[in-house]
């Protein structure tokens, strides 16, 4: 396991211990939480105030209560002169002054786990369920902006399986679940989440697995399968294969909508051939493209032309397209800069000239290509894209989807 996901479990095991601490009437300080943030990331007051209250909220808006927690358990063990823990101070916070929480329970925490287990978990297989893959996927998405590491998502379909089930019944079916999801897991490595998806379907986070890797693993897992055969009721069923979709963040998808349609239009190819691995491949382009909601104005340099103002109309993480005054040939290599100012985004591109086109107002839309030369770049520009969705669903309630053209 790399050094990136031991800092994820060192954060949360700070989390328990410091709200262990917490419940004892022990005050933290607000610069001691800020201080975690920003050694492990923000999405660790996210932990804490699902901890505290069970409540899901994105990292910003968990720091913000969790600090104001912070001040308003000093106030409360100031006025009262005595200790006050942190829980306490939760629940009056949450009831009191900024009102979330209407009826709270108090329940023994070793209860709550067990019932949370079980929510979190599928009765048949034992395997997480579709509910921990909503919540796991966009944490992979987080750990890619803070620490830069891609991972994959494999799509799992057995083949045939109503006719297994048919053929054979369904407590025969119900065993052959039961024997796939021990396979998968067994195949599996030690933090890869194996989830069973719905029916006969199931899915694969596999954090820090480039596409090689992903499909080196989609395939071991794959044969493990096509190898085992199915008993039940002291009969020999023979052997169930699987067909695997698999698509990759960032490089598929910039979003968690994104890249499960891309591992499953991958895996809708896999079931035209069957047993077998697919990667998402779109034939228009390499890389998904995401409409701005507003236009991003920025500045192009070009050695024929000198500066020229354009607008981005769409994104992706191998080009753009753009509108202007001025035409420049194809092929012309240029100079541009992507920014931010609100989000400190400063993000210099070398760029190339794929397609121009003149509009009906005599403006010009070009289509510039270019390569991001690290992860960091990476980073800057999924930043910056999230920043225009954001102002989107605020004004429109939608977020931006893939473009088409």
């Amino acid at each position: 396991m790399s050094m990136h996901l031991g800092s994820q479990e060192i954060g949360s095991s700070h989390v328990k211990e410091l709200l262990a601490r917490a419940s004892t009437g022990c005050v933290l300080t607000e610069e001691l939480w800020e201080g975690l943030g920003r050694e492990h990331g923000h999405e660790l007051y996210s932990e804490a105030m699902y901890s505290l209250t069970r409540l899901e909220m994105p990292p910003e808006e968990a720091r913000d209560n969790l600090l104001a927690i912070v001040r308003h358990q000093g106030e409360m063990c100031a006025g009262l002169k005595r200790p006050v823990s942190l829980i306490t101070a939760t629940c009056d916070y949450f009831m009191q002054v900024r009102p979330l929480v209407r009826d709270p329970v108090i329940v023994e925490v070793r209860l709550l786990q067990q019932k949370e287990e079980g929510a979190y978990r599928d009765e048949l297989t034992g395997l997480f369920n579709r509910r921990s893959f909503n919540q796991e996927l966009p944490r992979e998405m987080e750990r890619f902006r803070r620490f830069g590491q891609p991972f994959s998502l494999l799509m799992l379909d057995l083949d045939h399986f109503k006719i297994f089930n048919d053929t054979h019944g369904h407590s025969a079916g119900d065993q052959a679940l039961r024997d796939v999801a021990r396979i998968l897991q067994d195949t599996a490595r030690l933090y890869d989440r194996v989830v069973r998806y719905g029916g006969e379907e199931f899915a694969i986070i596999l954090p820090q697995a480039s596409a090689m890797e992903a499909l080196a693993m989609a395939e071991r897992m794959r044969e493990a399968l096509a190898e085992r055969h199915v008993f039940f009721a002291g009969q020999d069923l023979g052997a169930l294969t699987v067909s695997i979709g698999l698509a990759c963040f960032p490089i598929d998808a910039l979003d968690m909508e994104g890249l499960v349609l891309g591992a499953d239009q991958a895996l809708y190819r896999a079931k035209e051939q069957r047993n077998c691995v697919r990667r998402h491949q779109d034939s228009k382009r390499t890389h998904p493209r995401y409409v701005l909601s507003d236009p991003l104005p920025f500045s192009i340099l070009s050695s024929q032309l000198g500066k020229v103002q354009a607008s981005a109309l769409d994104l992706s993480l191998g080009g753009l397209s753009c509108t202007t005054e001025a035409a420049l040939p194809k092929a012309t290599r240029l100079h541009l800069v992507l920014s931010d100012s609100a989000r400190a985004i400063h993000l210099p591109l070398q760029a190339e000239v794929r397609r121009v086109r003149q509009a009906a107002d005599n403006s010009y839309q070009l289509g510039l290509s270019f390569r991001l030369e690290n992860v960091e770049d990476q980073i800057k520009l999924m930043a910056l894209l999230e920043g225009n969705q954001c102002a989107q669903a605020k004004t429109c309630g939608t977020s931006a989807q893939p473009s088409s053209a």
